[in-house]
């Protein structure tokens, strides 16, 4: 069974470059590799290629860690774009945001990039405003939510948040498959409402062959 979910994962990753070329699964895979991106190869690479064809000028990520997926979306986005992070300062057990990590990401961007850092809880209100100030009219093209995962939590990210993306712009999920040995997981009944309220505008990647079988995803919401 495990060579089949193998031979699957293989031939999923291959359409994917025969379609887009070799570079998003190259940088989903340097960033899962060498940046602490908690992704899975072909899920982080697909949304690369969707990233990649909006180029956005203006990115907002939420839940940032390591920086392995704002590196991706800064070497999608455009020459001169605005990359904003938002996470909590990095506490003892490991989540959020180190100065470190933003500063190595920093190092990455192109030339005409700039790199916005908002630390704190992206569930407050204050947060929002740092957010708005730093945006300063601007609308966003791509927002990516990866922080608190539980449903209240991940509802209330959406709902601060994702009026700020321009009409034709994009917002993104991770860990829309539930995982049974992750009940803190809750984001998939807030995907199933957005699939509902956006027909036809919607995307989703789950690499289900993975060990396990269970978990991840990542599901894309064109606004």
């Amino acid at each position: 069974m495990n060579m089949i979910h193998n031979l699957r994962r293989a031939s999923r990753v291959a359409a994917l470059m025969a379609r887009n070329g070799p570079a998003p699964v190259r940088m989903a895979r340097t960033a899962i590799r060498e940046h602490g991106a908690m992704q899975r190869t072909w899920e982080l690479a697909s949304l690369i290629s969707r990233v990649a064809e909006l180029r956005p000028g203006v990115v907002v990520e939420i839940g940032t860690h390591r920086g392995g997926t704002l590196r991706c979306w800064a070497a999608t986005a455009a020459a001169d774009a605005l990359l904003v992070s938002i996470d909590l300062p990095n506490p003892a057990e490991g989540m959020g945001t180190r100065p470190d990590d933003l500063l190595a990401v920093r190092r990455a961007l192109q030339p005409a990039q700039t790199l916005a850092e908002v630390t704190g809880d992206s569930h407050l209100p204050e947060t929002r405003d740092r957010l708005v100030e730093i945006l300063a009219g601007q609308s966003v093209d791509f927002l990516w939510i990866d922080g608190d995962h539980s449903e209240a939590g991940v509802r209330q990210d959406w709902a601060l948040y994702s009026g700020l993306v321009r009409p034709g712009g994009i917002a993104a999920l991770h860990d829309i498959h539930p995982n049974p040995e992750l009940p803190g997981n809750q984001v998939q009944p807030l995907w199933r409402e957005l699939k509902r309220r956006h027909p036809g505008k919607t995307a989703q990647f789950i690499d289900q062959d993975q060990a396990g079988g269970r978990g991840c995803g990542i599901g894309v919401v064109r606004l």
